[in-house]
């Protein structure tokens, strides 16, 4: 994935996502201070402690510009 800025209101979006998804696949019963832990960056290598946390992560952040893409073609065709 390029570098590119989101908007505040696509971060937002994007966190949402994210959260939404760490609820999802924790049946509810995710640990606040546990995805904390895996987010927290590696010092040594830069990545984060939970590899599939920065997978979704990104996948979240597609997600949410996929749909501004799809927006901006669906008013570009009106």
């Amino acid at each position: 994935m390029k570098h590119q800025r989101l908007s505040p209101e696509q971060a937002f979006a994007a966190m949402a996502m994210f959260l939404d998804g760490y609820h999802a696949r924790t049946g509810g019963r995710g640990n606040l201070g546990a995805l904390l832990g895996d987010l927290e960056v590696n010092k040594r290598d830069g990545l984060t402690v939970d590899p599939a946390a920065w997978t979704d992560w990104l996948t979240a952040v597609e997600e949410v510009l996929a749909r501004d893409r799809n927006k901006q073609l669906v008013t570009a065709r009106r």
